[in-house]
């Protein structure tokens, strides 16, 4: 055969050979394809989009019970670890869920703090399940919160509703013996006084926990509101032998203005002075100091009494709570007191701290975050303004607190 014929002929049959190979590859290829498509579908689109959206915890598993999807809060927040998807009894109640279709949900134990996760398992298009998580642990609290507040609110009102009650029979019983009845007269005062001061906290301690609404917000002179509630409270420290002493280290130039509610700050900075005076010992003092932190303004109210012992700081602004239960409620504290400053603070974007040592005393720290500084023509009006409501609030919550019977928050001996 000619040389020139059999190379041609050879090339042709290496280029069918050559393509052959390659449909052969390429149809392999596709098959390949289609098996791994059949061994493991593709996710639903929808199904997917969505749960990219949702704030819950979501996981996919495939047929075979294998995590193939994570939505962005599953890959942030892990309320079901890699241990517990493997988990036997978790995969057995997975399993039933891909074979019958019948949804599965666990729900927390409410008496168990550990258990807070809510899960539900359900099925998604006979292919795979959908595993969501969503904790519940902060509900819970507040729920808590909510039952022993009503549980302590209820306690606390039964026993001066009680009080006043048989007072009233001991009054009608003594009416022919005056020296009894204007005893048992002055113990029915004191009681209806206290049922008044602890309706009065909750209606505060409610307004405080409120947010504050526009119409609710007005110009404040912090400086006056300080300086009107410590002249009010002048009288009071006197009684109890007790210097107040006030220290401005702020610029006198730069105004400590804020936008809130002016009765519910006073109310904050009083229950403070009126506590340091009740704890302070006879020839003590009371030191009220007022200095710019950057952006903000703070008020430091500090005494010279027994102060807290550690473990009692973390609780001191807990509702109800009295390092000396049995005392203050004797002396008529509603233990509400240091609880109504902490939310008035942090309603208006602030906050109060407390340092104690005992033996050495205690300091209330009030933080007021400062508004923006108000222009020249409205400064004036707005500042004249503000000393008139921090007068007025001064005296109302002066008078409110400086009755004998009156127990204001008492953190050395019973917070409030």
């Amino acid at each position: 055969m000619d040389p020139t014929l059999l190379v041609l002929a050879s090339a042709g049959l290496g280029v069918l050979v050559g393509a052959g190979t390659a449909l052969a590859i390429q149809g392999a290829r596709r098959a390949g394809v289609r098996r791994a498509a059949e061994m493991r579908p593709e996710l639903p689109e929808v199904a997917t989009a969505i749960l990219d959206e949702i704030d819950i915890f979501a996981v996919i598993l495939d047929s075979s019970l294998a995590p193939v999807y994570a939505n962005p809060t599953a890959r942030q927040e892990r309320h079901i670890s890699d241990d517990e998807i493997h988990d036997a009894a978790f995969l057995s109640r997975a399993r039933r869920v891909m074979s019958t279709g019948v949804p599965d949900t666990h729900e927390p134990d409410p008496g168990d703090p550990s258990d807070t996760v809510k899960i539900h398992i359900v099925r998604l298009q006979r292919r795979f399940v959908v595993i969501l998580a969503e904790d519940l642990g902060e509900e819970q609290r507040v729920n808590t919160m909510r039952r022993d507040f009503i549980a302590n609110v209820s306690h606390e009102l039964k026993t001066p509703i009680a009080a006043i009650g048989l007072l009233a029979e001991a009054v009608q019983q003594a009416a022919d013996d005056p020296g009894l009845v204007r005893d048992f007269s002055k113990s029915l005062v004191k009681e209806s006084r206290r049922l008044g001061e602890l309706s009065r906290d909750i209606i505060q301690l409610s307004e405080a926990q409120s947010a504050l609404r526009p119409e609710d917000r007005e110009a404040v002179s912090l400086r006056d509101l300080v300086r009107g509630e410590v002249e009010s409270h002048r009288s009071f420290a006197t009684q109890h032998g007790v210097e107040l002493v006030v220290t401005d280290a702020s610029e006198l130039g730069r105004e400590a203005m804020i936008l809130g509610r002016p009765t519910s700050l006073g109310s904050a900075i009083a229950n403070l002075l009126s506590n340091a005076i009740r704890h302070s010992p006879e020839g003590g003092r009371v030191g009220v100091g007022m200095s710019f932190e950057r952006k903000s303004f703070v008020v430091t109210v500090t005494d010279q009494g027994e102060g807290i012992a550690p473990e009692h700081l973390a609780r001191v602004f807990e509702r109800f709570y009295r390092v000396d239960g049995a005392r203050t409620r004797g002396e008529g504290g509603t233990g509400l007191g240091l609880s109504i400053a902490r939310h008035t603070m942090r309603a208006h974007g602030g906050d109060v701290d407390v340092w104690s040592q005992p033996g050495i005393g205690s300091s209330f720290t009030l933080t007021f975050p400062l508004s923006e500084t108000p222009g020249p023509s409205k400064s004036a009006k707005r500042a004249k303004k503000a000393r008139r409501t921090a007068r007025v609030s001064g005296d109302t919550s002066a008078q409110a607190r400086q009755t004998p019977e009156r127990q204001a928050p008492e953190p050395q001996k019973g917070a409030q």
